[in-house]
């Protein structure tokens, strides 16, 4: 640290304080008096740069604050997608200085992104903003008003359209569509092995994913969270699979696995994504009358979020066919009887 003497006869000196979003290095200018108090300042500077001022911070700071300090927790996808979200979404709040925060700055922002950002993702979006701030100032408080969440309650395919596809995808395709009709998310079928495989029983701990520069990674899924979870696998995707060691499915990463099953659902005349599966699978559980609980351990959700009934469990057209004609066979059957008692 280098201090020197001003033609004012005060000491100055500058100190390391943070680096901004754009990676430039800020310093903190010291002056006083005397040199020993001008060492003194820049010490008990170094020693609480964290507790700085708002005047210091902008949001910008904020959010690259944030994510440094995550980046040994969070998973590479998370940091992907704040990386990202930090280039495109925080153009127009990422200078304001936290000292000028309000409710109406706030609530511009939001419907900033609004017109631009789908409802899900503009909450994303202010999550990542409000736990960057209060990383920093966890006493500050905003009151907005978000978007209405969009209500998607998509048909579950049919047996006889998921049947189909399977018929005619590739046999490199086959093993990604039968994992995926047991409930496994894309990622998990990229990273799924042989050596995962005991018997008929299938320990499903890892998940492909693409870390902040796009490359594809294999990375364990944490075991608290209930997507690390064992299914018994039908006897009819062992036979397909086969053995062997290493990945399951080569040369495929989660993105082409999607795109390759989108492009024969097409071709088949079907508007249906590989993630419908997972749909089928949940949907398919609630009508043959798998218990919640266990449906939610064997497809990796959550028991306590709901999010199983509320977005996975879809109605099937074929089956909503059969539970109506068997509630009009019902009354058809009481009217019947009325009629005959008269």
């Amino acid at each position: 640290m280098k201090i020197t003497k001003l033609p004012s006869g005060k000491w100055h000196t500058t100190v390391y304080s943070h680096t901004d979003g754009s990676g430039k290095r800020k310093y903190k200018s010291i002056t006083a008096p005397t040199k020993s108090a001008c060492e003194l300042k820049a010490a008990e500077f170094k020693a609480n740069k964290t507790r700085r001022t708002f005047d210091d911070l902008t949001i910008r700071d904020c959010l690259t604050g944030y994510v440094d300090a995550k980046r040994g927790v969070l998973s590479p996808s998370t940091l992907r997608e704040y990386d990202r979200a930090m280039k495109k979404d925080f153009s127009t709040i990422q200078h304001q200085r936290v000292c000028k925060l309000t409710n109406e700055i706030m609530q511009q922002f939001v419907s900033e992104m609004s017109a631009k950002l789908s409802p899900k993702t503009v909450r994303n979006r202010y999550g990542f903003l409000r736990a960057s701030v209060a990383f920093y100032y966890p006493e500050l408080h905003f009151k907005v008003t978000f978007p209405a969440k969009e209500v998607k309650r998509p048909e579950s395919p049919s047996d006889d359209v998921v049947r189909h596809i399977y018929e005619e995808a590739s046999p490199r395709l086959k093993p990604c569509i039968a994992l995926a009709m047991c409930g496994l998310r894309r990622g998990e079928i990229a990273a799924v092995q042989y050596e995962d495989i005991v018997g008929d029983l299938l320990h499903i701990h890892a998940d492909m994913v693409q870390d902040s520069k796009n490359k594809w990674i294999y990375k364990e899924i944490p075991k608290t969270d209930g997507s690390d979870r064992f299914i018994r696998l039908p006897s009819a995707v062992l036979d397909l699979i086969g053995s062997g060691s290493g990945y399951i499915v080569r040369g495929l990463n989660p993105n082409s696995i999607g795109q390759a099953f989108g492009r024969l659902a097409h071709r088949l005349g079907y508007n249906i994504h590989l993630h419908q599966l997972r749909h089928y699978y949940a949907s398919v559980g609630a009508i043959l009358g798998v218990p919640d609980i266990y449906l939610a351990d064997m497809g990796g959700w959550r028991h306590d979020s709901g999010v199983m009934k509320s977005v996975y469990q879809n109605k099937i057209k074929s089956m909503s066919d059969y539970y109506a004609d068997k509630m009009n066979d019902h009354i058809d059957g009481i009217m019947q009887k009325k009629g005959e008692a008269k």
